[in-house]
């Protein structure tokens, strides 16, 4: 049984006659005759009877009926459900990433791309790493960002790609008595008081105490989705330095920016996606621009 001998079903019974059905399915008679009868061998019950050069439903065929009309609206309503979202979706792009990747990267990474696709329209939002993977998996995302200072998750489902590296520095208030030092070594720091960037237990950046060599007195650390922010306004306030991932957004005029003598990891922005799943033009469009057009050196 199949949707088109639904359809069929229902002309004939509409028109009681297989010459006017055949007419306005646009099939030759002798086809319609045979994909009925197709149809009762499968139901095993006569659906019509002759009447004269009519034909009338039995009463299987009326019961029959009630059923197919039924099951054809519902098959309709779904195909045009389906069509609307597909064409809500033709220039939707959903996203999801970190707060700090949120906060400085996506933003202007929208912003250029809708320069350029204005008709695009982003459903963005900000969620720990495993809640995007979570939600790639669940397909209520399309892409997902996160920054890891170690390694991209591994998923066999997840295609992770990293697109930006960006070193550490050391930032200070404007009035400290390191803010005009270029480059500065970590040994000189040991009697600093620090504020600990480190935006969750589940997504923490850096080990303070691994990096600089010794355990520094770190006075405030931090916590929510705003991260980068409360660090830098707790800088700019004085109230101790920080190591943070150079951001084009760090205020400049109420932070000095220096970097750092040795070598840290850098972290790593990476952007995330099902394998093997279908994607519309658009969201393809936007992860090749995020190739193109992102330095990852």
């Amino acid at each position: 049984m199949n949707l088109q001998q639904l359809e069929y079903f229902k002309v004939i019974a509409e028109t009681e006659n297989f010459t006017t059905a055949s007419k306005l399915l646009l099939v030759t008679q002798p086809a319609l005759s045979k994909s009925i009868s197709k149809l009762e061998e499968e139901l095993n019950v006569p659906l019509f009877e002759k009447r004269g050069r009519n034909v009338k439903l039995t009463r299987y065929g009326k019961i029959f009926l009630v059923h197919a009309e039924r099951a054809l609206l519902e098959i309709g309503k779904g195909i045009k459900e389906l069509d609307e979202m597909a064409s809500e979706n033709i220039d939707k792009i959903s996203i999801s990433s970190t707060s700090r990747v949120g906060a400085y990267f996506m933003n202007f990474i929208i912003s250029d791309f809708l320069n350029e696709n204005p008709n695009t329209k982003f459903q963005f939002n900000q969620q720990s790493i495993m809640e995007i993977i979570d939600d790639l998996n669940n397909r209520k995302i399309d892409i997902g960002f996160y920054d890891n200072h170690t390694e991209a998750i591994l998923d066999s489902s997840i295609e992770c790609i990293p697109i930006k590296k960006e070193e550490y520095i050391l930032i200070v208030p404007k009035n400290h008595v390191l803010a005009d030092r270029k480059i500065i070594s970590l040994k000189e720091l040991e009697n600093e008081s620090f504020i600990a960037f480190c935006e969750s237990s589940k997504d923490k950046i850096l080990s303070y105490k691994d990096m600089l060599g010794y355990t520094p007195k770190i006075s405030i650390e931090p916590k929510g989705a705003n991260i980068g922010s409360a660090v830098e306004g707790l800088v700019s306030a004085g109230a101790g330095i920080s190591i943070v991932p150079n951001s084009p957004t760090i205020n400049t005029n109420l932070l000095s920016k220096i970097s750092i003598k040795e070598p840290i990891k850098e972290r790593v922005i990476y952007m995330s996606f099902l394998k093997s799943e279908y994607v519309s033009p658009i969201i393809k469009l936007f992860r090749d621009y995020i190739l193109k057009h992102i330095d990852n050196n």
